[in-house]
């Protein structure tokens, strides 16, 4: 009572094998190009995280800065008094 994908494609027309290859190419060229728009989605956000590590470095590198100059200047008007 249950057919295989193989005995129903044989028992088909050949135009109606033509017309379901057809679509079968069809679903695989677009589920080719999804692919591709997430790989390219993919590295843009690669990209964009590697930028916002390095401005997440460069602004933890000044506010260290800022701070030993903070505390410099704390020590310096410590030792003033």
């Amino acid at each position: 009572m249950t057919q295989t994908f193989s005995e129903d494609v044989t028992s088909l027309p050949p135009q109606q094998l033509q017309k379901q290859r057809r679509k079968q190419v069809k679903q695989q060229t677009k589920m080719m190009l999804k692919v591709e728009q997430a790989k390219r989605d993919m590295q843009k956000a690669q990209m964009k995280m590697a930028k916002a590590q390095l401005d997440h470095e460069i602004a933890t590198t000044r506010l260290r800065t800022y701070e030993e100059q903070l505390n410099q200047m704390r020590d310096e008007g410590s030792s003033n008094k």
